[in-house]
C-alpha cells in the first residue's frame, strides 16, 4: 500500500479512495491509496484495519457504484472495462456475520405472519398460523398458544402498551380478532378475552388478509378479498384487560379460543372503497411523519393513502406490479421512503415527495400533490416475494422473504444486489419451502415462518459492533 506518487504498473495495482459514514474512530484519512488489484473484500478489510490500528480487527464490507464488492478489484475493473488508473471510491461499512438460524417451533400448518411484541428490541414475538392458532414466544421458547379460529389466520398486527401489547389478527373467516396480551412479568404471558370484529353479513363471505392498529390504539383497520378497507373504533371493551379472564399461561400452555361477541356484526366506523383487487397490506401513518392517514397496498398494483378524518382517498399511486406487502422506513431516516414486495420477486424502494404538514412540524402532508418516484428496484427472489420489512432501528437494513425459500438482507445503498442471502427450509427440488413472513426483533435478529410450519429466528449480527 503506497500513496499515489508511486509509479503505477498497469493492471497490477489500483487506486482507491476509502470513505465511510461510520463513527469518527472508524474513519481513515481521505487519501488516494495504491493497493494490489488482486485484493477483494477480505484484503481491503485488512487494509482498513491496518490504517485504523485496531487492537481487535473488524470485518468490513465495501460499496462501489451502488453494489457490494463481491469480486477482486481487478475483476470489477475488467467487468466494467475501466482503467486501473481510475480512482475507485469505496465506501466501507461494518460487515454482517454469517447468519445463524434457530428453530423455535414446529407447527402443523403454514405460518402466515410474525410480529414483535413490545418495543424493538424485544425477546417476545407472536405468530399466526393456518391452523387458526396464535402462538407467543420468548426467545427460543414457546410461552403460550390460543386457538382463535377454525379457519386459517392470515395476518397479525401488534401495538406496544405499558404492560404488554395489543394484538389484531386477520382470518379467512372474514373476521378480525383483537385482544390484549401481557408479557414479561412474573406471571408469564396473560391474554384477555378475544373480541371479534366482523361487518354485518360478512360471516365467511370473504377472507380478511390485512390488519393494522393506529399508534395511539384508537383505530383498527382490516381488509381483504372484498377489496374494501374497514376502519373501526377501538372501544375499550375490544381490548379487555387480561385480569378479566383466566388466561394466565405457563411455558408451553395452551388455551382454547375465548371469543366474545363484542363488535361482532357491528358496523365499522367507515368503509373505504377504491381498490379493485385484494388488499394485501395496511399501515397507519405515525403522527410524527404521516398524521391522520392509513396506507394500503393491493394486488391491483397500487398504494393508496386514506385521510382517516375525512374517510377519503388522498393519494393513489400506481406501482406497476401487484403488491404483496409494503413497509415504511424508520422514523430516524432523513426522508421517508416505502419498500414494496411484488408477485414477480421484485423489491422496490420509493421516495415520498410531499409538502410539509401545515400544523405538525417535521411531518409531511400526503395529498394529491404528493409524488412517489421509484428510487431503486431489484429482483432478489426467483418466485413471489411474500414480504419486505424495514428494520425499525436501522435505515440501511431491510429483509425480504419469498416463495423461493430465501431470506434476503437488503441495503438501500446497494440497489443492485442483496447484502446477504440465506436459503431456509427444504434444499433443492422443484417445491422449496415457501417463506411467507418476516419481522425484526432487534437490529440484528429476525423471526420468520413459512409453508413448512417452522418458526425460525435468524441472527445476522455484526461482530464487535461499536456503540452508535
Amino acid at each position: 500500500m503506497e500513496n499515489r506518487s508511486t509509479p503505477l504498473p498497469r493492471g497490477t495495482e489500483a487506486i482507491v479512495r476509502l470513505t465511510t459514514k461510520l463513527p469518527n474512530h472508524l474513519q481513515v484519512p481521505d487519501d488516494d491509496l495504491v493497493v494490489p488489484s488482486s485484493l477483494a473484500r477480505y484484503g481491503l478489510s485488512e487494509v482498513v484495519n491496518k490504517l485504523l490500528g485496531l487492537e481487535q480487527p473488524k470485518p468490513f464490507d465495501f460499496l462501489i457504484d451502488g453494489e457490494f464488492l463481491r469480486t477482486s478489484v481487478a475483476q470489477f475493473l475488467e467487468a466494467r472495462k475501466l482503467s486501473s488508473e481510475k480512482v475507485l471510491q469505496l465506501e466501507y461499512v461494518l460487515a454482517l456475520s454469517e447468519p445463524e438460524q434457530t428453530q423455535v417451533d414446529q407447527t402443523p400448518d403454514w405460518i402466515a405472519s410474525v410480529a414483535a411484541l413490545g418495543m424493538v428490541p424485544t425477546a417476545f414475538f407472536a405468530s399466526a398460523g393456518y391452523d387458526g392458532v396464535l402462538r407467543v414466544f420468548e426467545g427460543t421458547k414457546s410461552c403460550f398458544t390460543a386457538k382463535l379460529s377454525d379457519r386459517p389466520l392470515t395476518a397479525l398486527a401488534t401495538l406496544p402498551t405499558e404492560r404488554g401489547s395489543l394484538l389484531l389478527v386477520a382470518s379467512k373467516d372474514g373476521a378480525a380478532r383483537c385482544c390484549s396480551v401481557r408479557h414479561g412479568g412474573k406471571d408469564g404471558v396473560q391474554m384477555g378475552r378475544v373480541a371479534t370484529l366482523r361487518a354485518p353479513g360478512a360471516l365467511g363471505v370473504t377472507a380478511t388478509q390485512a390488519v393494522a392498529i393506529s399508534e395511539d390504539g384508537t383505530l383498527l383497520a382490516s381488509a381483504g378479498w372484498d377489496n374494501e378497507v374497514l376502519v373501526w373504533n377501538a372501544d375499550p371493551a375490544l381490548f379487555a384487560d387480561p385480569d378479566v379472564s383466566d388466561a394466565k399461561a405457563t411455558p408451553g400452555s395452551k388455551r382454547k379460543s375465548a371469543g366474545v361477541d363484542v363488535g361482532d356484526g357491528k358496523a365499522p366506523k367507515f368503509t373505504l372503497d377504491g381498490h379493485s383487487q385484494v388488499v394485501s397490506s395496511l399501515h397507519f401513518g405515525s403522527r410524527a411523519r404521516f398524521p391522520f392517514t392509513l396506507l394500503s397496498a393491493s394486488w391491483d398494483s397500487s398504494l393508496r393513502v386514506w385521510d382517516t378524518a375525512a374517510a377519503s382517498c388522498v393519494c393513489n399511486w400506481t406501482v406497476a406490479r401487484a403488491v404483496t406487502s409494503f413497509s415504511t422506513s424508520p422514523e430516524s431516516s432523513a426522508s421517508p421512503q416505502f419498500a414494496t414486495s411484488h408477485e414477480d420477486g421484485h423489491i422496490s424502494i420509493w421516495d415520498v415527495r410531499a409538502p410539509p404538514h401545515a400544523t405538525i412540524q417535521g411531518a409531511v402532508s400526503l395529498d394529491v400533490t404528493a409524488g412517489l418516484p421509484l428510487s431503486s428496484a431489484q429482483v432478489p427472489h426467483r418466485r413471489m416475494a411474500s414480504q419486505v420489512a424495514w428494520c425499525p432501528l436501522d435505515v440501511t437494513r431491510l429483509a425480504s422473504v419469498g416463495h423461493d425459500g430465501f431470506l434476503n438482507i437488503l441495503d438501500p445503498r446497494s440497489p443492485k444486489m442483496p447484502l446477504q442471502s440465506l436459503k431456509l427450509g427444504a434444499k433443492g427440488g422443484v417445491n422449496p419451502t415457501k417463506l411467507l413472513c418476516c419481522n425484526w426483533l432487534s437490529r440484528d435478529e429476525l423471526a420468520l415462518g413459512g409453508s413448512d410450519g417452522k418458526v425460525v429466528r435468524v441472527a445476522i449480527g455484526v461482530p464487535g459492533r461499536p456503540e452508535a
